[in-house]
């Protein structure tokens, strides 16, 4: 199954665009997308958008654009099960899709086994900086992780330390997006 995933800064070309002429099969919106860049993902037909939003997103933001809000959920596409989980470690003053550590746990409760995890803030240890509480992993997805091992977790928010960045956990295939990616998910 081909994806187009957007996170985090505007993509270089309008992604219903390049959704089209990569003949992709779903677009996943993994957060901080601002409506101006992603709004035009309205006019593909046939071609599923799902999403979790990011912590400088507002809410609604996902309806608004008609991209299906994962969070907490899991949908099937392709063959493939994709369940997400919206928003960061809450910092500084916090916002509505920032939760705490033990907030994040008890919603992580809730999230559905599938094959590809979609959030917008990685799980600990995963790209993550734990010098910097605002891109702090959340502990409970890397628990959910361990627990359920999906074959792919696709997140956005952070910034790699010093450019490493983690492209396996075990079986599972990591994917950090900033801007637009098409990847290929079997």
């Amino acid at each position: 199954m081909r994806v187009l995933v957007l996170a985090d800064k505007r993509p270089l070309l309008d992604p219903a665009l390049l959704a089209q002429r990569r003949h992709v099969d779903a677009v996943l919106c993994l957060g901080d997308l601002d409506r101006a860049w992603i709004e035009s993902l309205q006019i593909l037909r046939g071609v599923p958008r799902l999403g979790v939003h990011g912590n400088h997103d507002p809410p609604g933001l996902l309806q608004e654009v008609e991209v299906e809000d994962l969070h907490l959920r899991r949908a099937s596409v392709g063959g493939l099960t994709i369940a997400g989980f919206e928003g960061c470690v809450r910092y500084g003053h916090g916002g509505p899709h920032q939760y705490t550590q033990k907030e994040a746990a008890k919603l992580v409760k809730k999230l559905p086994a599938a094959d590809v995890l979609i959030c917008h803030c990685p799980p600990t240890g995963i790209n993550d900086d734990p010098d910097d509480p605002a891109h702090l992993g959340i502990e409970a997805l890397r628990d959910w992780v361990d627990r359920h091992a999906p074959r792919y977790i696709l997140h956005g928010h952070v910034h790699p330390v010093g450019g490493r960045v983690m492209t396996r956990l075990g079986d599972t295939r990591v994917h950090w997006v900033s801007g637009a990616q098409v990847l290929n998910l079997s």
